[in-house]
């Protein structure tokens, strides 16, 4: 069974996975991203060579190992769009979570932070979430915690 928790501060639990929004241009002012270069700089300038090197596509996620020792062990880039001016389409969302949700199925993981993603509409990431939960054989994934972007 799938546990879904919205939290204020995303930055007050401790997953194991963190979901990081982002577009395959590496520009972003949003108020996320610039708590995650604080978080994790390692990360944040892989995210930017992986932009500069055009290595980053729409809807498929890059796993980052952060090597936290308690709590947070990978950092996902989770390109939803190429450019930041353009829309995120829920088509390109549902393949994003799809294979996020493959590779947690791989890796054992049994809690993540997803932001709630500006564009498609409320209850959209739980529904997509339970889905693929109900639909694998041997889910890992136990806690999700949710969070708005804008309250970070």
């Amino acid at each position: 069974m799938l546990e879904l928790v919205r939290v204020d501060d995303i930055f007050s639990v401790y997953p194991e996975v963190f979901v990081h929004p982002v577009n395959c241009v590496g520009v972003s002012k949003d108020i996320l991203s610039r708590q995650v270069k604080k978080s994790w700089p390692d990360y944040f300038r892989e995210y930017t060579r992986s932009c500069i090197r055009k290595k980053l596509q729409p809807g498929e996620p890059v796993w980052h190992e952060v090597g936290e020792l308690f709590g947070t062990r990978f950092v996902v880039s989770l390109p939803l769009k190429f450019h930041w001016q353009e829309k995120m389409r829920p088509d390109v969302a549902r393949q994003g979570l799809s294979a996020f949700f493959e590779g947690v199925s791989e890796r054992q993981i049994s809690s993540a932070a997803i932001p709630i993603f500006d564009g498609p509409p409320d209850g959209w990431i739980q529904k997509e979430l339970n889905r693929l939960v109900e639909g694998a054989l041997n889910p890992s994934l136990r806690t999700v915690y949710l969070f708005n972007t804008t309250a970070v």
